[in-house]
Formats: C-alpha cells, structure tokens, sequence
C-alpha cells in the first residue's frame, strides 16, 4: 500500500494528546482520545497491509506478519522496560519492577488493568496489549475471510463495528466501573472494527466532501480534548461512539484527498517525523509524567516530558528502530499504529 505521511501526522496529533493528558496540562482533560485515534488508525492501517497481501498473494504469510510485528514492537518496549526495572528500586520503590515489566512485556496490562488497577506506573501499556492482541488475532480473520466479496467483507465489519460497540456500552451499563470497561481488549475494539471498515469499504468522499468531513472531525476532537469527562462510564459507553466516528472521519478525510487544508497540515514535517517516532514517545513519557506531575506545574511537566520522550524516542529509532527495517521483508510498508 501507498505510504500516506498525514497518517503519520494523525499519529503526532494522537500522541501529543496523550502526553499532554498524563501531565494533567489544562484544557486537555479529554486527551485519551488520542488513544481511540491510534486505534481507527492501526485498524485501517494493518487491515490494509492484511488485505493488499491477500490480493497479491491470495493468502496471508502468518509468520512474516508475526515476525515483522515483533520486530516493529518488542525492541523499543524490552529497552524501556529494562530502564523502568533499573530506576523503579530509586524512583518507585513502592512498586514491585518484576512483576510491573513481565505484565508489561507478556502484553497482559490491559486486564490486569481492569480488574487490579495494576501496573499503575506502566498503565500506559494496556493500549499495546489491545493492540498486541488484536494483532495476532486479524491476520486470522482476514485469512478465513479472504474468498468474501468487498461488499460482504464490507458488512461484516460493519456488523463488527456495531456489535463491539454495544458490547462496551453494555458492560459499561451493567458494571458502571469505569476501570473494568475501559482497559479491556474485549470492550475496545470498536476502533478497530472501524479502522477495518474504512479500509474495505469501496467508498471514498469526493474531494469537496472530505474537507467537510475531516473539517467537522477535528473540531468534534477539539471539543472532546476540552471538555470529555474523563473516568465516567456513561462517556466510555455512548461518548465512545462519537470519538470513534470522528476519529474515522478524519482518516477517511486525510486517505481520500490531498487537497485539503488538513492534509497539508498533518504532512508538515515536524508533525510528519514526530508520528515517525510516537511509538517510543509513547512508551517513555509516561513513567516520568507520573513522577513529576504531582511535583511540578503541569506546563513545565509537559515541555520536560515530552522533551525527555522526543529526545530518547530519535535515538531509539536512530539506533534501534530503523536498523530492524532492514530485518522486514516490505519496508516501505507503514507500520501500524501504537
């Protein structure tokens, strides 16, 4: 598939949220969203590459897929992990470091999250369990349903996007605890589902109708930054919806045209190089937002975080992330998102 860079601007956007969120910087109480934007984008993103192998190929290779997803991932986090065991005896010492990196590192954050509130200083990894687990099991999905038509592929994941969505707005109802409904594989997949749906689905907006589209996605985004209520399950079950339709507005906006005024906006360079590098940004702010974050003002935690993350997030794609690329067989892939 084509290398889209305003792809990798969404990711800069979605990462630059969540930072901001975890140091508790006014006005962003609503940045987990950024979290639903990775996944409508690792939906679309990973179905896409599944699906363009399926029609070059007629099959999936499993073992390139896992092969090259663990290449992509498991360095950045293994060396994170081992620099969280090294300092958490100093700057933690409450905490138990080999039982926080091996629920970590075995992707296994986002139940224990759930339902035991742990690994609270690598909370931040439950979203690379969702992830993780929804990566071993697509390449599955799109295998046993490689012989379906684009129109019937269409409407199942449709049907998916429906049933995951009232799956978590009915654990949400049921339960009313936010941590159980929040954190799980099982009740976050609607993102997913809609990034799979995007990626099938024949239908792309003219251009016109994709700058209306990813005009009224961000400004819902905005408006959810600001003002969500953030640890409520009545968002997580119904504001849920909108954050993941916006999310899929604006890729679908940003996939259909290049002429827009936000596209071009989210392939300027900066933007372009930070979602580069959002895989290790994400992985290294969050240890030291919630460190700092009860000790400083929220603005200077943010420019010292997110600094510290951006700074070891180029060396560790300098050194570490784009030696791997020549490891994989199709480098000019995108990667999927975090």
């Amino acid at each position: 598939m084509q290398y889209n860079p305003a792809l990798d601007g969404l990711r800069a956007v979605a990462v630059l949220a969540v930072v901001a969120f975890h140091c508790r910087l006014p006005f962003t109480g609503g940045g987990s969203i950024g979290v639903d934007l990775f996944f409508v984008l690792s939906g679309y993103l990973i179905t896409s590459i599944l699906r363009s192998e399926v029609t070059e190929t007629g099959t999936v290779s499993l073992g390139r897929f896992y092969w090259r997803r663990a290449l992509r991932l498991w360095p950045p986090l293994l060396l994170m992990l081992a620099a969280y065991a090294a300092v958490a005896p100093v700057l933690f010492p409450a905490r138990d470091a080999v039982i926080d990196t091996a629920l970590a590192a075995t992707y296994l954050t986002d139940y224990a999250m759930a339902f035991w509130h742990e690994p609270l200083m690598l909370g931040h990894t439950w979203s690379l369990s969702v992830e993780e687990h929804f990566y071993l099991l697509w390449p599955l999905v799109i295998l046993a349903t490689r012989s379906l038509s684009q129109r019937a592929l269409t409407v199942m994941l449709g049907v998916a996007f429906i049933a995951a969505t009232a799956w978590r707005i009915a654990d949400a109802m049921i339960w009313q605890d936010w941590y159980r409904t929040y954190y799980r594989f099982d009740t976050r997949m609607s993102g997913l589902m809609l990034g799979g749906l995007i990626a099938v689905m024949p239908w792309r907006p003219k251009p016109e109708t994709a700058g209306l589209v990813g005009r009224l996605a961000a400004y819902v985004l905005i408006v959810g930054l600001l003002i969500s209520p953030f640890r409520s399950p009545g968002f997580i079950a119904w504001g849920g919806i909108i954050v993941d339709l916006a999310a899929g507005g604006l890729i679908l906006s940003v996939i259909s045209t290049e002429g827009t005024r936000l596209h071009r906006l989210l392939t300027s360079r900066p933007l372009v190089y930070l979602g580069v590098i959002s895989y290790s940004v994400y992985l290294w702010h969050y240890p030291l937002s919630r460190l700092l974050r009860y000790e400083l003002p929220s603005s200077v935690t943010f420019l010292v975080v997110a600094g510290f993350a951006i700074v070891v997030a180029a060396l560790s794609y300098e050194f570490i992330e784009k030696p791997l690329k020549s490891m994989r067989r199709r480098p000019a892939a995108p990667e999927g998102a975090i």
